[in-house]
């Protein structure tokens, strides 16, 4: 099956269509999403060891919520060049060794192609 195939799958599944014509499941889902990624990228910016399990969580709880925003949407994200640009920003994120002034930028530039996503 290609990716597109499984993009139409998921979208035609029972949970993806009623998130996306519920009226409030789609606003709150992004508004989760945004808290995450202000919960992550605030326990990244502050440094201490004690706060690697607030990174994980808030790491976690974005991961879930984006993961779940896609859902709803996929062919919509298919179908979007932001929606690449920003999955290619996380993998180079992810092969980053250590948080860095670079990673910083990448985390800024993934916001901002997130902001791409929805027009």
């Amino acid at each position: 099956m290609s990716l597109l195939g499984i993009c139409q799958w998921i979208e035609d599944t029972a949970l993806s269509t009623a998130i996306r014509e519920s009226i409030w499941g789609f606003p709150i889902l992004a508004a989760v999403h945004v808290l995450g990624i202000a919960w992550f990228g605030g326990a990244v910016l502050i440094e201490p060891r004690e706060l690697l399990t607030w990174k994980r969580l808030g790491l976690a709880f974005m991961l879930l919520t984006g993961a779940l925003l896609f859902w709803v949407e996929p062919l919509k994200c298919y179908h979007s060049t932001g929606f690449w640009v920003k999955i290619a920003l996380l993998a180079l994120i992810a092969f980053a060794k250590r948080p860095s002034a670079v990673s910083l930028i990448l985390w800024a530039a993934v916001i901002l192609a997130s902001r791409a996503i929805a027009f």
